[in-house]
């Protein structure tokens, strides 16, 4: 029997690996870093201010205009104008919010967030191999490029885990707790089962852990506690 080590999907955000770790001042190591920060004289005052109403959450995007009673439609402007300039649909439009524009699914961010995130989720890749004992059994699986599960497992050695079958349908539990996109509300009405089969082996996860000794998959994605999406 093997099992899919994912008790939610494991998410590592800076704030979490930051913040959580409590100094003898009783400040966490986010709060201090984002003081000095804050107080270092070169850093240009615009920058200090944006980043402080990001804190606050009053970065004037559409959703928090719309709280004000500024707007009223709080999708995303720019997505609608690239749709437009490609001449594509623009219903269904996401709502413009501080974590969208800065998330791959903001179309006029999307290559520079990318590059942010792999650079970063590289670095914490590295972190979490290097306090590895000697005696760890886990056996870090990052591909070079985005692949997605079924291209995974054509590449390693995963059987001697679990036969696919078996991982298809422990996934399907989890998935089964994922709500279902506007987008891929047909397919998953015409067939619910193959539907979540198929979203399971196309995700292109960030990495994945192996421990053969208790045949545990983990799939580890790297998530901003603003991602949404």
């Amino acid at each position: 029997m093997c099992e899919l080590g994912q008790s939610k999907a494991i998410s590592i955000t800076l704030h979490m690996a930051l913040g959580r770790q409590t100094s003898r001042y009783g400040k966490t190591k986010a709060e201090r870093s984002l003081g000095k920060y804050l107080n270092d004289p070169r850093v240009p005052w615009r920058y200090k201010r944006r980043e402080m109403m990001a804190i606050a959450r009053i970065i004037p995007v559409a959703k928090w205009l719309a709280k004000i009673k500024e707007r009223s439609d709080v999708s995303c402007t720019l997505c609608k104008r690239a749709r437009e300039q490609r001449s594509a649909s623009t219903e269904n439009l996401l709502e413009e919010t501080y974590g969208h524009i800065n998330s791959a699914f903001y179309d006029g961010m999307a290559t520079t967030v990318t590059a942010a995130h792999h650079f970063i989720w590289r670095h914490l890749h590295a972190s979490m191999q290097a306090v590895q004992t000697p005696a760890s059994k886990l056996r870090f699986v990052t591909p070079d490029k985005e692949s997605s599960m079924s291209t995974l497992w054509q590449e390693e050695e995963f059987e001697q885990i679990c036969s696919r079958e078996l991982l298809t349908e422990k996934a399907a539990e989890i998935e089964k707790m994922i709500s279902v996109k506007e987008h891929g509300r047909e397919r998953y009405n015409f067939d619910p089962t193959m539907f979540y089969k198929n979203r399971f082996w196309n995700r292109r996860p960030d990495g994945i852990v192996i421990n053969k000794n208790h045949r545990t998959l983990y799939i580890l994605e790297f998530k901003r506690s603003s991602d949404r999406n």
